[in-house]
């Protein structure tokens, strides 16, 4: 025990000031740490309670749609009138590029943009990548509106999507540069554009790997 001198009364005598002494037990480091004790601030609670919340967010993150962009919303009604000189891109011998014309990139492949946004007027012609066959043709008015989804050989497939109308239908053969359906700006989006994706499997990849470069033009 520890005695403690508190000034809880006085008594004046004089100019004299008498204090009481009153006796406390001491209070330890390890008789606080042990009533706060607490699962919830365990040394490995902490860690997990952190990473349920950051899986959570991860999923939240997955399912909410993110909107492609085009941030031209002066982009005329057809594909006979284009303000900016058209880009010519140079894709792989092996694969056709999937607009007959494109403005530029507005958003690039990213961790939550599993594609990339390739301008054009609305009306512009889009185009098979590659020879396949169409699996998919739906339309959704809060994502990707109308799309077309095409399997290719070794496991890859493309998505094309906020097309203004689709030209083939599930089950159907196509062949590279073969047209599909015409840029649009259907589903989430802010102008008129044409959301690319290729998948190798259920990943994800950068459409630019198999189409070439394209000039970023937000």
């Amino acid at each position: 025990m520890t005695f403690i001198c508190l000034l809880v009364g006085s008594r004046l005598s004089g100019a004299n000031l008498t204090p009481h002494m009153i006796q406390l037990p001491r209070i330890t480091l390890p008789k606080v740490s042990k009533h706060l004790k607490l699962p919830i601030f365990s040394r490995t609670a902490v860690p997990r309670i952190f990473g349920v919340n950051l899986a959570l967010a991860s999923v939240a993150l997955s399912v909410v749609a993110i909107p492609t962009h085009a941030f031209d919303y002066g982009m005329p009604t057809n594909a006979s009138s284009v303000p900016e000189t058209p880009i010519v891109v140079t894709t792989q011998s092996a694969y056709h590029f999937p607009l007959a014309l494109t403005t530029g990139m507005s958003q690039p492949f990213h961790a939550l943009h599993p594609g990339v946004d390739l301008k054009a007027p609305i009306g512009t012609p889009v185009l098979s990548m590659d020879d396949g066959t169409v699996i998919e043709v739906e339309y959704t008015s809060f994502g990707y509106g109308h799309y077309v989804r095409i399997a290719h050989d070794g496991a890859v497939w493309t998505l094309y999507a906020h097309l203004s109308k689709t030209l083939v239908k599930p089950g159907e053969h196509v062949t590279r540069g073969q047209q599909i359906g015409a840029v649009g700006v259907t589903g989430w989006s802010t102008g008129p554009h044409l959301h690319f994706e290729v998948h190798e499997g259920d990943q994800a990849v950068n459409p630019l790997t198999y189409i070439g470069n394209v000039p970023f033009s937000p």
